[in-house]
């Protein structure tokens, strides 16, 4: 286990995340794909994964559920990968969602929404509230509790926690019991952006208006109502900012959260949890908040 970000990018071997102003879309996401795929070692073992696709209003939406531990009525665990909306996939993040599994003892629920700038805002959330709906009418089946789920997201997948938990709220549907995410991208675009940044919100919102009520971006939002928040950013991250400016907003909105600040981590660097010990110790960290919320003990712990 290494205990910098820099000892573990270097263990990589080159890899390098792809970059979508510098490359045409579909080279950029193959190297992506690499890239994940090099940080998805040591994965650990499930009792089950089983693959659905769900009829959704724009085709059919991947979805992978994922059981670590066979005990009955489990609570759910939804996740929405990162990736700046343009890259990932069902396989992206396979070594989060199985450690998720085993530190959490809930069924982990993995949405593959489709990505940017080919299908742009509403569409990514339209799928995400189709699966919710999904799981809702089959959970029994599924073996998942009634009514306790938690969202986990991470940079864009955590901006679409927010924004679907808020068009539940408003839809006065059932919320989760909680939200955890790290590294929220919420802000919208802004002047001054670096311009990736830029291109990820441009790519996203298409025409839509980010000031809209209700709309794209979470930070721009009325934020009352929403169910407890675990927020978790890396020092170097340049998303601190929103996740710092997300808690503030949170503060004045009277919603229990907690902003935990991961020392001169930079961002997205929970998927490096197979070789990099504080990217371990933040998911454990997110893991325990979600047993919290549950009143679920640790069945086991991964291996070191």
């Amino acid at each position: 286990m290494y205990s910098t970000f820099q000892q573990a990018q270097q263990a990589l071997a080159g890899q390098a995340p792809g970059d979508p102003l510098a490359q045409p879309i579909e080279e950029a996401r193959l190297r992506q794909s690499r890239y994940f795929q090099a940080l998805n070692t040591g994965v650990s073992d499930v009792a089950r994964s089983d693959d659905h696709a769900i009829g959704g209003p724009h085709g059919d939406i991947p979805v992978r559920m994922i059981c670590a531990h066979r005990r009955p009525h489990a609570p759910c665990l939804v996740f929405l990968r990162g990736a700046g909306f343009w890259a990932g996939g069902i396989d992206s993040h396979l070594g989060t969602l199985h450690r998720l599994a085993v530190l959490t003892g809930c069924v982990v629920a993995a949405i593959d929404y489709r990505k940017t700038p080919e299908h742009r805002y509403p569409v990514q959330q339209d799928e995400i509230l189709c699966v919710l709906a999904w799981l809702r009418r089959h959970g029994a089946e599924l073996g998942l509790r009634q009514g306790a789920w938690v969202f986990f997201g991470e940079s864009a997948g955590a901006t679409l926690a927010l924004s679907a938990t808020l068009a539940l709220r408003d839809g006065q549907q059932d919320l989760p019991a909680g939200l955890v995410l790290f590294y929220p991208n919420c802000g919208g675009p802004r002047p001054g952006a670096r311009p990736y940044s830029q291109w990820v919100w441009r790519s996203y919102l298409g025409d839509a208006d980010p000031d809209a009520v209700p709309g794209p971006v979470p930070l721009r939002q009325n934020l009352h109502g929403l169910p407890p928040v675990w927020l978790g950013c890396g020092t170097a991250d340049p998303l601190l900012a929103d996740a710092q400016a997300l808690a503030d907003g949170l503060q004045r909105a009277a919603v229990p959260h907690q902003l935990a600040r991961f020392p001169d981590m930079p961002h997205a660097f929970v998927m490096h949890a197979a070789a990099l010990r504080p990217a371990r110790l933040a998911l454990e960290q997110a893991a325990a908040q979600v047993r919290s919320l549950f009143d679920f003990p640790l069945m086991e712990t991964l291996p070191s």
